[in-house]
């Protein structure tokens, strides 16, 4: 499991795809590349051609578009996956969890035929699977890319943008979050969103224990003029807008 975090500062637990599903889908597009490969050597029998130099031009044409264009096409258009990744539920995204694009998918296919074909055949990216971190392989690291389990198939929380309580704005303007750790912004999160669920004198007391662990973070001390969750809001939205200042979300309402 690897984290991601989202432009709206949300820290998704994503499962990266390991050897053998890769391997898999690989065995799936493959196979359609193959096919793709004997229907192009029909057509070009069909067209008449006879010479065996120009069938072998026309071939090895064929074979580099197939092998270079069906990762770049499919990738690009179905937003990081291929028929075999769709097959067992992958897809490549970008270290920040975001769809990938035209220059991601180049780059995974460039450093694909290093994984692929640098001999011996395969070991490559296998071994480059097997030893980093968050799975990545050749391709992966020249793109910035990461293949997980499709979240199209995952049940992911639900990303908010916290706005600034009323008459605070000033007061939140004061606030550097830079200290605030993805951990620590996930438990203050979770607990904004489900606060609700507590009993009335629960939640005071667990908005003011937050509200002082945060406080001893951004060294702005809080105190009981602010009401704790005020205070989280604040530091909250301080610190989703100073990450992601270019974001334009849709705002949580309470």
């Amino acid at each position: 499991m690897d984290g991601i975090i989202t432009p709206e500062a949300v820290v998704l637990e994503l499962e990266t795809a390991g050897v053998a599903s890769r391997v898999w889908a690989g065995t799936v597009d493959l196979g359609i590349q193959i096919l793709l490969l004997v229907f192009l050597s029909g057509v070009l029998a069909a067209a008449g051609a006879t010479s065996g130099s120009d069938v072998d031009t026309a071939m090895a044409i064929a074979v580099a578009v197939v092998l270079m264009g069906y990762p770049v096409v499919f990738e690009t258009l179905l937003r990081g996956r291929t028929p075999g990744k769709r097959v067992f539920g992958l897809r490549a995204v970008t270290l920040e969890g975001a769809p990938i694009r035209l220059r991601h998918a180049v780059l995974r296919m460039m450093g694909g035929l290093v994984d692929r074909f640098l001999p011996p055949l395969g070991v490559t990216g296998t071994l480059m699977v097997l030893g980093t971190a968050r799975h990545q392989r050749v391709g992966d690291l020249m793109a910035g890319t990461i293949v997980i389990r499709d979240p199209d198939r995952t049940r992911l929380p639900p990303a908010v943008w916290f706005p600034v309580p009323p008459g605070y704005e000033q007061f939140a303007a004061s606030i550097d979050p830079t200290a605030l750790t993805d951990a620590q912004y996930t438990v203050v999160r979770s607990f904004l969103m489900r606060n609700r669920e507590l009993t009335p004198e629960a939640r005071y007391r667990l908005a003011v224990d937050l509200a002082e662990r945060v406080a001893e973070r951004v060294h702005l001390p809080w105190t009981p003029a602010i009401h704790p969750e005020a205070y989280l809001l604040c530091v909250i939205a301080r610190y989703q807008r100073r990450t992601f200042p270019q974001y334009q979300p849709t705002v949580w309402r309470s």
